[in-house]
């Protein structure tokens, strides 16, 4: 059976809404960490980063395989399954797009965000304009594709809606406004809230 080692964040909560979307059979280990707390070796064997989530997959022709970075995890698994991934080459290469620009811009500008707003104790004002100003244009650009379909891949749901949704559903709302301010956003968030999955996968990590 898969073993998924996650936090409490929106990273954890991608690979749980995944998993439950997709019908696999897992065990979640929740970890729970204060600030400075150091992974162990154990876990250090598995993801040399010390980064969460891990997935540990024993179902495989050799030995088990131990997955991290998030948008890893996420093309394995679908690769995996053949699941949440469009059967026509446009959506497909939009659901790529799409994940690819949750995990390499959006996750890490809302990442830098918490900690220039939550934890630096310096004034970085300068910076913490700058991240905003470049999640106000992510922000945009999200909205505009989902005004143009319901979906980010398309008509289709995806990995990709998957790998976006939590950062809406918690990360964002840290923002002043949260995500009122984009009306495509705020409906989308409502539709893919609604499916059972997102919910069960919400609450695993959450």
């Amino acid at each position: 059976m898969i073993e998924v080692y996650l936090v409490p964040t929106a990273n954890g909560q991608k690979v749980a809404i995944l998993l439950e979307e997709l019908g696999l059979p897992y065990v979640a280990h929740r970890i729970v960490r204060t600030v400075g707390d150091t992974p162990t070796n154990d876990y250090l064997k598995l993801n040399p980063m010390g980064k969460y989530p891990t997935l540990v997959d024993p179902d495989t022709n050799d030995e088990p395989l131990a997955i991290f970075e998030t948008l890893a995890i996420a093309h394995y698994l679908v690769e995996k399954t053949g699941q949440l991934l469009p059967e026509k080459q446009k959506e497909r290469v939009a659901a790529h797009i799409w994940a690819a620009l949750a995990a390499s811009d959006l996750t890490p500008a809302m990442a830098t965000q918490y900690f220039l707003t939550l934890r630096a104790e310096t004034d970085v004002s300068e910076a913490t304009d700058w991240v905003l100003n470049e999640i106000a244009r992510f922000l945009a650009a999200i909205d505009a594709r989902l005004g143009d379909a319901p979906y980010l891949a398309g008509d289709v749901y995806s990995y990709a809606d998957v790998l976006m949704f939590p950062l809406m559903a918690t990360s964002v709302q840290r923002l002043d406004g949260g995500c009122a301010a984009y009306a495509n956003v705020t409906r989308w968030v409502e539709v893919v809230g609604a499916r059972a999955a997102v919910q069960k996968g919400m609450a695993v990590a959450g």
